[in-house]
Parts: C-alpha cells; sequence; structure tokens
C-alpha cells in the first residue's frame, strides 16, 4: 500500500514541470485599444444647409396649400349656398281649381300663402298658370311690396303700375289680387281669389266665374 502511494506522487511530480507554467504576471491583452481623440465626424455644412433648403421649401408649399384653401373652400360654399337655397323671401302659391267647385282646402293652403309674405320688401310678382305659363310680371319693388302687405293684412289698394291696374279685395271672406282694376267682378284678367265659393275663384285669361278648369299660380320674391 505504501509503494502504491509513492508511486503515484512520482507519476504527478513527472507530469507537473515547473517550466511549463507560465510564472508570468503580466499577460497580453488579446484585444486591440482604440483611442479617439475625442471629436465625432462632423457633417459638412454644404450638407446642412442642402437640408434647411429643403424643409424651406416644403413649408412654403405647405402654407401656399393652406393659403389656397383659405381661398377656395368659402367659394365652394358661397356658390353652393346660392345654387340649393331658395331665397327666404321667395313665395309660391299654386293649385288646380276645377270648373264649378270650390275647396275649403285650397282657400286654407291660400290663407296660409298670405300669411308667409313677412318679408319687408319684395321685387317681383307673377301670375301665371295652365292658360299663361309665362305670365304677368310686375318688376316695380314699391308696388310689388305694397300688393304683397295688403295681402297680408286684408287690405284693399289700387296700385297702378305700366298701364296695370293692380288691385287686392276682400272678396267672400278671402282676399283677391286681379289686374282688371275692378273687384269681386267676372272681368277677363289675371285673378285669383281661391276662397270665394260657388266656383268664383278666378282665372287666367278666362272669366273667373265659374271658369274652366285649370292651374293659377303666383309668386313673390
Amino acid at each position: 500500500m505504501v509503494k502504491s502511494k509513492q508511486k503515484t506522487n512520482k507519476v504527478v511530480s513527472e507530469k507537473l514541470d515547473p517550466k511549463s507554467l507560465d510564472t508570468n504576471p503580466q499577460r497580453t491583452n488579446p484585444y486591440s485599444t482604440v483611442v479617439y481623440n475625442g471629436n465625432a465626424p462632423k457633417a459638412s455644412s454644404k450638407s446642412k444647409c442642402s437640408i434647411s433648403r429643403i424643409i424651406c421649401i416644403q413649408l412654403c408649399v405647405l402654407l401656399g396649400l393652406l393659403v389656397l384653401a383659405a381661398i377656395i373652400i368659402p367659394i365652394v360654399v358661397l356658390v353652393k349656398d346660392n345654387t340649393s337655397q331658395t331665397p327666404a323671401c321667395s313665395k309660391t302659391y299654386s293649385d288646380t281649381f276645377i270648373n264649378g267647385i270650390s275647396s275649403s282646402s285650397q282657400c286654407a293652403a291660400w290663407q296660409s300663402f298670405l300669411a308667409s309674405l313677412t318679408c319687408t320688401t319684395y321685387s317681383t310678382l307673377r301670375i301665371y298658370g295652365s292658360n299663361d305659363p309665362v305670365g304677368i310680371v310686375l318688376n316695380d319693388p314699391n308696388v310689388v311690396t305694397a300688393l304683397a302687405v295688403a295681402l297680408r293684412y286684408n287690405t284693399s289698394i289700387i296700385a297702378p303700375s305700366n298701364g296695370v291696374n293692380w288691385r287686392t279685395y276682400l272678396c267672400s271672406g278671402g282676399m283677391e289680387i286681379t289686374t282688371t282694376g275692378c273687384f269681386c267682378c267676372c272681368s277677363v284678367g289675371y285673378i285669383l281669389r281661391p276662397c270665394w265659393n260657388s266656383g268664383y275663384w278666378g282665372g287666367i285669361l278666362t272669366t273667373p266665374c265659374v271658369g274652366p278648369t285649370q292651374t293659377l299660380s303666383i309668386h313673390f320674391e
């Protein structure tokens, strides 16, 4: 047993050669050291100018688009409003009247129309219908406004204009407007009086007293 232990120690001593051990306490650093001088690479002034110029151009284009939008949008809105909306003072009454028949609903619609003539001024009045689609037109603002006010407040007036004797009058419980100059009569002209019963509702270029079936229309604006 003692011999075996000594043999083992000898083998170990032979394998461990002191010369093979590195006795130098300083080891070589396997990584190379890079030393910077503290100054990072700088972009050239030319590159900076190019970037600034591009940014300036982009801002100018954006500003131009904003100005253009500010000009175009109000114009589009204004045009759309003018083409799509009916003026507040534009009012029309139109109905078809049957020979010899008077209708309470037509009278009610007529009275509602007259009550809607609330604007302070009107410039145009037109009476037309199936017998005359073009009709007669009055373009005197003073006379048109006076007739509108008279119809609204159930007032009788005579307002001559361009050789036509315009007149409003209260006939059989409802207002009449006529170009004949007479009131509640059967003269031929342009007459509307939808509230007069017995078929005397008026007429255009026909007798207004039990006249033929036709459409009667009046427009203020």
